[in-house]
């Protein structure tokens, strides 16, 4: 990455915060490098302004090897067209499928027949994900440095930010401009990330359960 960028990188502190003098307490605005998330951005303690882009995951490994090249084309192109620096940051966070596995457990007790079976079995599965914590997923961001102190630099990083959503989606990759809300998740589970698995943002942590075509034709995508 560029030098300058290391400036306003994500970093995870340790020790004590030189800004502290003599005697001070450190204080969480000492100790993070960020001051405030606002208007789609996180604002750094310098006054630069960091615009996030959330990318979701690909099947690649599924796609044809014409397809394979075409895409990461695609997505070289998008990166060559970025006008500064940006980091590209991926974070692991544990599934929390406690909820699930005890719908599927008050399934079991409602179910008979070759189906119980079935799902006895399934049910075991999850548990060895639960007990063996292999259940994880991979969030990843574009992180898009902007000066917030001159005159409408929050809004031009915002839309370079933009521009990225559409060059990745030429790539026929998903991506948003993440607001506010989802900024704090993404901290949180930087800075937390024992915790995250366990106090969550409103998104939801595993696919509905169905036990029939029927319950898949009514509640399944049109």
């Amino acid at each position: 990455m560029p030098q300058a960028w290391s400036k306003v990188r994500l970093q995870k502190p340790s020790g004590r915060n030189p800004a502290a003098g003599p005697g001070e307490k450190n204080t969480v605005q000492q100790w993070l490098p960020l001051r405030d998330i606002a208007g789609g951005c996180l604002v750094l303690a310098g006054g630069s302004v960091v615009a996030v882009v959330r990318v979701e995951p690909s099947p690649f490994t599924l796609l044809s090897a014409g397809e394979r090249a075409r895409r990461i084309a695609a997505l070289h192109e998008a990166i060559q067209a970025l006008p500064g620096p940006a980091q590209v940051c991926a974070i692991p966070r544990p599934i929390d499928l406690d909820a699930y596995l005890a719908e599927l457990e008050a399934r079991l007790a409602e179910t008979d027949g070759s189906r119980r079976a079935v799902l006895r079995g399934y049910a075991r599965y999850v548990r060895g994900l639960v007990a063996g914590a292999a259940a994880m997923e991979r969030r990843f961001y574009v992180l898009l440095p902007g000066d917030g102190r001159k005159k409408g630099g929050r809004e031009e990083t915002l839309q370079r930010a933009g521009e990225l959503v559409a060059a990745l989606a030429r790539a026929d990759l998903a991506a948003h401009l993440c607001g506010d809300q989802e900024i704090l998740d993404l901290l949180f589970c930087f800075f937390h990330p024992a915790q995250a698995a366990l106090e969550r943002a409103e998104f939801p942590a595993a696919a509905p359960l169905y036990l029939t075509a029927g319950e898949v034709g009514d509640h399944g995508p049109a």
